[in-house]
């Protein structure tokens, strides 16, 4: 398919439209070869129609002004394709595309001709019947009601049927690069479109709805861009940090923090600014004077932080080479994503990505056949022996509804083995339980070296799922604990030896299912408290 795609945008490549229509051409392109042309019409030479209509008298079907239209009204005429790129100016389209659009003069007959909606218009010299057209247009509004109207119009009115449109409100935050966790979900959605129209030149109500839906709720969206302005506050406004902050401010979500009340106090080192972005009563505001005490306050170079905003630099990896330090509730920086981050303003998933959004790892059902191993093996080998091979089955049909991990696959079949050595008289009560806990510590001491320990893979449910991966001061503080658990059940497994050959050989599970209990609460502080100390630097 010959695809002729007009970037009307005077921005060029750098347009917020044009994001839109790369990944809506990646779409197209996804499973077909397509000869694609782009053309940037804020560098061609494109003059204003004067009105002489010498292309329908005295020169039919050339213009008389000598530019680059005439290589351009060949490419719309071989085209199947056009795809129309470009910002919404002035409730209509940029001048210069506008020029191109009264150029094209030439492609029809001087001729009248009756519409079917009751309207006339100028017969077309060259038969369009084929082709398709797609108009993909951003504007900085948060409606297209009374805003897109007489485009739209315009439109609909030249192609009919054949039109498809993707109109993106709030198109201004595609500059953000803050936003860029929404603004990439739309582009998603963007491509999908692509991939849809490839197949049927269509796009299904589903994408078209998400493509529809507003990246952010106005009351929030008209907050971000009138802080994006510097004309209210002159003396102010050639402070980037300044505005960056109250970007932050009308970013905020206060409903990631569930009613309660905090202050980030934001100290940029390399300024000599501070500033506080205290919530309220559900409100945010931004202070740089008359500080209140603070909650958290992060003490960071502005040039730092606006790289870790953007996503150029890791935070966690910045803050454990000493780049910035966090100072007073910590956990407010675990939260930052959740609060000034957007992810709450997303719109709402379908059915079936909010069930496999709730499906997370649970670490009692990694736990379980272990214990129950441990509290059954000393009483009674054989019937400890068929609990554990039933516990495990329990586990198998689990793994249906819960997520799981190669943890719970691996204890499955050890655990089972070992039911199935207790059931056939294979080893003691003091061999296989030992064996067991040692097992169980080697197994924890070997994840500690993998790059994902292994409780990471559950502790990650409380830090944005597996996104908490890339963090490395996660998976450090993970490490350690992967370790320290693995290490116990080394010394647990020596210490159930000699306890077994005592006289409290059948307390042994019971006393020793009290350790995961202990390491439990050990695990809920360090994970709170080791950050917290790499972060005081």
């Amino acid at each position: 398919m010959k695809i002729l795609l007009l970037n009307g945008s005077p921005k060029g490549e750098k347009s917020n439209t044009f994001k839109i229509t790369t990944a809506f051409l990646e779409g197209l392109n996804e499973n077909k070869n397509n000869n694609v042309d782009v053309i940037n019409i804020s560098k061609m030479e494109i003059n204003h129609c004067i009105g002489c209509y010498s292309c329908w008298t005295k020169n039919p079907g050339e213009c008389i002004l000598k530019d680059d239209m005439a290589e351009l009204i060949n490419k719309y005429l071989e085209s199947d394709l056009i795809i129309w790129s470009f910002p919404l100016y002035y409730f209509g389209m940029p001048s210069k595309i506008k020029a191109f659009l009264d150029r094209l003069l030439p492609t029809n007959l001087p001729y009248m001709s009756e519409r079917e909606d009751g309207g006339s218009r100028h017969v077309p010299r060259y038969d369009l019947s084929g082709k398709k057209f797609v108009l993909i247009s951003t504007c900085g509004f948060y409606s297209t009601e009374n805003n897109y109207d007489a485009l739209i119009r315009q439109f609909e009115i030249m192609y009919g049927k054949d039109l498809t449109k993707i109109l993106c409100t709030e198109g201004e935050l595609f500059r953000v690069p803050q936003l860029k966790g929404r603004t990439c979900e739309y582009l998603s959605y963007a491509k999908k479109a692509g991939m849809e129209y490839s197949e049927t030149f269509k796009i299904s109500d589903e994408t078209h709805d998400k493509l529809s839906e507003l990246l952010y709720p106005p009351e929030v969206f008209v907050k971000m861009a009138d802080a994006s302005w510097e004309i209210n506050e002159p003396k102010k406004s050639s402070n980037k940090s300044y505005n960056f902050m109250k970007q932050m401010a009308a970013l905020c979500n206060p409903d990631a923090i569930k009613g309660k009340d905090l202050i980030l106090e934001m100290c940029f080192t390399d300024l000599d600014k501070t500033y506080q972005l205290c919530i309220e009563n559900n409100k945010c505001t931004m202070l740089d004077s008359n500080l209140k005490p603070f909650t958290t306050r992060i003490e960071v170079p502005f040039e730092l932080w606006v790289k870790i905003s953007e996503g150029k630099e890791n935070g966690a990896e910045a803050m454990m080479k000493k780049k910035y330090k966090v100072l007073g509730d910590f956990n407010v920086m675990l939260q930052l994503d959740e609060i000034f981050g957007g992810k709450n303003y997303e719109p709402e998933q379908s059915d079936t990505n909010i069930t496999d959004k709730m499906i997370k790892t649970n670490m009692s059902l990694f736990l379980l056949p272990w214990i129950v191993q441990w509290l059954t093996f000393p009483i009674n080998l054989k019937i400890g022996g068929a609990i554990s091979i039933i516990v495990c089955s329990f586990v198998f049909f689990l793994s249906n509804k819960i997520k799981t991990t190669k943890y719970e696959r691996i204890s499955t079949v050890i655990i089972s083995t070992l039911g199935v050595s207790a059931l056939l008289g294979y080893g003691s009560a003091v061999t296989l339980p030992c064996l067991s806990y040692l097992i169980f510590g080697g197994m924890w001491l070997i994840s500690s070296t993998h790059k994902i320990p292994l409780t990471a893979h559950y502790s990650c449910n409380s830090y944005n799922g597996e996104e908490a991966f890339d963090n490395p001061l996660f998976i450090k503080t993970n490490r350690i604990l992967t370790f320290v658990w693995g290490l116990l059940y080394l010394i647990v497994s020596i210490f159930s030896y000699f306890l077994m050959k005592s006289n409290m050989a059948s307390f042994t599970g019971l006393i020793n299912s009290i350790i995961p209990a202990i390491m439990g609460v050990f695990t809920a502080w360090f994970s709170r408290w080791y950050p917290a100390k790499v972060a005081k630097g």
